[in-house]
């Protein structure tokens, strides 16, 4: 089967199950189509694939056995390099250099629950240093190239993740969204990124039980179709008593996928959510694309929310906020022997390090006139959606930009003439981490031969009404044939 590599993660599985063909064959192609795609991109960073050929094929003796070995059976897939993790595998938290032979012994949710659906995983994706930028480069690894062009950046922080899935590399792998980072890297890369609400997704953090709430940090899967996000998420979600987040009640995402619609839907679409400023070949994609949603029924009015921030005040909000964890973070590394802060700070991106001084110095006045800005923040989204199922904006305000050197490269620094955060600003998707929405990014047309994010985001345990719109959206405005750009690149040896 010539067109193995680049079957859906639907497609793969039911040829698996129906024993046409093999998990070492599916596992094998994979491996195939990294070896001689991803030196073009830089997507993979690091492989495992003795131990994928070697859990394949126990895999396939279980199967002619004809033992339950699960629904994702035989499906190929990769995982985040950041705080995902994975007994034996390498972890560098994002390209840090001292890290390169840091291996801790625990599980983290995605390869967990990936592997236990009979799943099997081949490496780890790029990401930049600690996920703290909306773009993926670090200076142990290099930038992650974008699939439809290659002096272009991928996005991030789950860019490796995106750029895999886009090029073909495997139907799915693993991501984590603390600011956009399932989002944003679907966006620039053309694929599907879904966020989950808070609490679909169980996630473990250790030993601060609550430390991913401030931000909301989720995990979710990149995928080429919707219906490939939908099958893995009935593999990743339920419920788990070690997250005192976990929702306990049970969620179907693939069944009612196929015929779920948007008649009567109330969708609220922001061009801008009324601060960041928006680049017009963005603006003008996103604004035609809307109108799908009309075609399948619903009714789209032109929303702001209402926020007495700017767009810089609200991303150093963001900044503030996630760099509290990356405190908590560095310390429990020095506390086992790597002092990321000591002799090794001159391999943290300088941004990052002045937050980190700047959240080391916050009062405890400060920090709680920081959760009440959050809170109006969370209020506007909840008075929005009194109004609306769902509200429809651009996922990012830029299109791709160059990818830079030494493990610096950033966003734009200013839109429009207005000045914006190069690590998050020009992100308008940082908003949902302060809400615990559920969110996703789907393709929704080109411009200047890059893809364009359209970003749908729902209530709070609002996930069906998210992928609903994204199926429908996918139904009538299909990106399918887009990849064929991809394909048609020329490969570096």
């Amino acid at each position: 089967m010539t067109d193995l590599p680049t079957l859906t993660a639907v497609e793969t599985t039911e040829l698996v199950r129906k024993k046409t063909i093999s998990p070492v064959e599916t596992v094998r192609a994979a491996i195939e189509r990294i070896e001689q795609r991803n030196p073009s991109i830089n997507a993979v960073i690091f492989t495992d694939f003795e131990g994928a050929l070697n859990q394949a094929a126990d895999l396939e003796k279980r199967i002619m056995r004809g033992d339950n070995v699960g629904p994702l059976a035989g499906l190929p897939s990769l995982m985040k390099d950041l705080f995902d993790f994975k007994p034996g595998w390498p972890s560098t938290l994002g390209g840090i250099p001292s890290l390169r032979d840091y291996r801790p012994n625990v599980w983290s949710t995605y390869p967990r629950k990936m592997e236990a659906a009979g799943a099997i995983l081949l490496g780890k994706t790029n990401s930049p240093v600690m996920g703290f930028r909306g773009t993926t480069d670090n200076p142990l690894f290099g930038p992650t190239k974008n699939p439809f062009e290659l002096s272009k950046n991928s996005g991030g922080s789950s860019g490796g993740s995106a750029a895999a899935v886009a090029d073909g590399l495997v139907p799915v792998a693993g991501a984590s969204d603390g600011g956009g980072s399932i989002r944003i890297p679907a966006s620039w890369c053309g694929v599907v990124g879904f966020q989950p609400s808070f609490g679909r997704v169980p996630l473990i953090t250790r030993p601060n039980a609550f430390e991913a709430t401030s931000p909301f940090v989720y995990q979710g899967p990149i995928a080429r179709t919707v219906a490939d996000i939908a099958l893995v998420m009935d593999s990743l979600a339920g419920y788990d008593p070690h997250d005192p987040f976990s929702i306990a009640t049970p969620t179907s995402f693939a069944e009612p996928l196929p015929f779920a619609g948007l008649a009567g839907k109330r969708i609220g679409y922001t061009a801008d959510f009324g601060i960041f400023p928006v680049e017009r070949e963005v603006g003008d994609c996103v604004a035609s694309a809307v109108q799908a949603f009309a075609d399948a029924g619903a009714t789209i009015d032109e929303v702001q929310l209402v926020l007495p921030f700017s767009v810089t005040e609200l991303s150093d909000l963001w900044c503030r906020l996630i760099t509290a964890g990356s405190c908590a973070a560095l310390r429990n590394l020095k506390h086992s022997g790597i002092d990321l802060l000591g002799d090794n700070s001159d391999e943290m991106p300088e941004p990052l390090l002045h937050w980190l001084r700047r959240v080391s110095e916050q009062s405890l006045e400060e920090r709680q006139r920081d959760q009440e800005m959050r809170s109006i923040v969370f209020d506007a989204f909840a008075d929005l959606f009194l109004h609306y199922d769902l509200i429809a904006s651009p996922t990012t305000a830029a299109l791709p930009v160059d990818n830079a050197t030494g493990g610096l490269t950033n966003g734009p620094s200013q839109i429009n003439g207005i000045e914006v955060d190069p690590q998050i600003g020009w992100c308008m998707t940082y908003l949902t981490n302060m809400t615990g929405n559920a969110a996703a990014s789907v393709p929704c047309g080109m411009s200047r031969g890059l893809p364009v994010g359209l970003q749908i985001i729902g209530r709070r345990y609002g996930d069906m009404d998210v992928l609903a719109a994204c199926a429908a959206f996918e139904r009538l405005r299909p990106w399918k044939n887009t990849y064929k750009i991809t394909q048609a690149r020329t490969l570096v040896a």
